[in-house]
């Protein structure tokens, strides 16, 4: 869960961000930050966040700090932000106090809508978010039971594309410790020479992470290339359907598969 909330933190468009009261410093920020103030995280996590609201704000941003460390939530602030190009953007806020002593201030923020550079910087913001989201989705990694990770692939695999898939597939192994790592190319129905070679290294480096990678759903076009690149899958189990393919990893970690009959 932990994991997965990370990754929405890293996704969203808001300013999330989480700060200490009492040393008034940045503890955790997502990266919407650096898109819209320029600054990179390691910067505005390392002076007070104080520094960087608008002088004519700090007298009004120290109030409303001194009210969340005193327990009471805030639903809606404004004040005005630095960014690294010297210029400012009015930013809306909602806040809320630590739990307990010595949990941080969570808090998200939001550009206000105006017709200035706040503006390009919002729609180049979502932008970015849009890609990362994209390519998020394009390479899904499914824990479908413990020991087994999955990856459904589907559409057209370039080499741009292989190389992600490479990298959350390796990452996901790592992760979890899958003893199993499927690869169900049941939607591919083309690749080229080279993504081919390509995916293959993928099934080999899952091997050296100490997993059994399983291949099924390859489609007819998709084995003839295999096969033209000569080369073999040593160690490699491929079945005809991603059912299949978890029949047998579950089968292989010592569970029992059966079809229950319907009770009358």
């Amino acid at each position: 869960m932990l994991d997965l909330h990370r990754r929405f933190f890293d996704l969203s468009t808001e300013l999330l961000c989480t700060a200490d009261s009492g040393s008034g410093y940045f503890v955790d920020l997502s990266p919407a930050w650096e898109d819209v103030l320029g600054w990179t995280l390691d910067e505005l996590r390392s002076a007070p966040f104080m520094d960087f609201v608008d002088p004519a704000d700090r007298d009004s941003t120290l109030a409303a700090t001194a009210r969340l460390a005193g327990g009471s939530d805030i639903v809606r602030f404004e004040n005005r932000y630095r960014r690294k190009d010297g210029s400012y953007v009015p930013l809306a806020w909602a806040s809320t106090a630590p739990q307990a002593p010595g949990d941080p201030i969570c808090a998200v923020a939001r550009l206000i809508a105006t017709p200035d550079a706040a503006d390009a910087a919002d729609l180049r913001l979502g932008e970015i978010r849009r890609e990362a989201l994209t390519a998020a989705v394009s390479t899904p990694i499914i824990q479908v039971w413990d020991d087994i990770v999955t990856m459904p692939v589907v559409g057209l695999v370039d080499s741009v594309r292989a190389a992600d898939m490479k990298s959350a597939l390796l990452a996901a192994v790592a992760r979890t410790g899958a003893k199993f790592a499927i690869v169900d190319l049941t939607g591919v129905d083309v690749v080229d020479t080279a993504t081919a070679d390509h995916l293959l290294r993928v099934m080999r480096a899952v091997q050296l992470l100490g997993a059994r990678c399983v291949i099924t759903g390859i489609q007819p076009s998709v084995a003839q290339i295999i096969v033209g690149l000569g080369l073999g899958l040593p160690g490699v189990v491929t079945l005809r359907s991603l059912r299949e393919g978890l029949r047998f990893c579950l089968r292989d970690l010592g569970y029992a598969v059966r079809r229950e009959q319907a009770t009358p």
